[in-house]
């Protein structure tokens, strides 16, 4: 089903989304190797399947829910450039699909500009809403690591 760009790409997103975690300051609520409870439950009832935990994610279905719900919903699949692909879905996890296509347009598939335009976000966030300072720290140094990442593998 999924392409090597697409493992490779997960694969340093799973870095980062391991884990579950319920933070009261987190908008996304309760998640599991960064699949939210919601989500989850929307992919259960697709598959026609009882509702669980989401502590009970399976890796089959992370890697199906990433691939068809991130990956490709937000076009990563299309961009030739494999580091833009990583940035891309990366931060169509992180960010939400919508907001990964407005920094690939206002980027015009620039990755400095790209990088540029997601620290900037996170900083906005931070700023704009208190509950959310308690994340910043941990947002740059995602965004650190995904820089590594692609100077270390592409």
């Amino acid at each position: 089903m999924q392409d090597e760009k697409f493992k490779k790409a997960l694969d340093f997103v799973l870095l980062s989304e391991g884990g579950y975690v319920n933070n009261p300051n987190d908008f996304g609520g309760e998640t599991n190797f960064g699949i939210t409870k919601t989500v989850y439950d929307m992919y259960r009832r697709s598959k026609n399947l009882p509702l669980q935990s989401v502590k009970n994610i399976t890796s089959v279905e992370i890697e199906e829910i990433y691939y068809k719900k991130y990956y490709l919903a937000s076009g990563a699949d299309k961009i030739s450039d494999e580091k833009l692909g990583l940035i891309h879905f990366d931060t169509a996890v992180n960010m939400g699909i919508a907001r990964a296509r407005s920094f690939l347009t206002l980027s015009q598939g620039n990755i400095e500009k790209y990088l540029k335009l997601r620290r900037e976000k996170y900083i906005e966030f931070a700023q704009s809403n208190s509950s959310q300072k308690v994340f910043l720290k941990g947002w740059l140094n995602r965004l650190s690591r995904l820089e590594n990442f692609i100077k270390q593998n592409y």
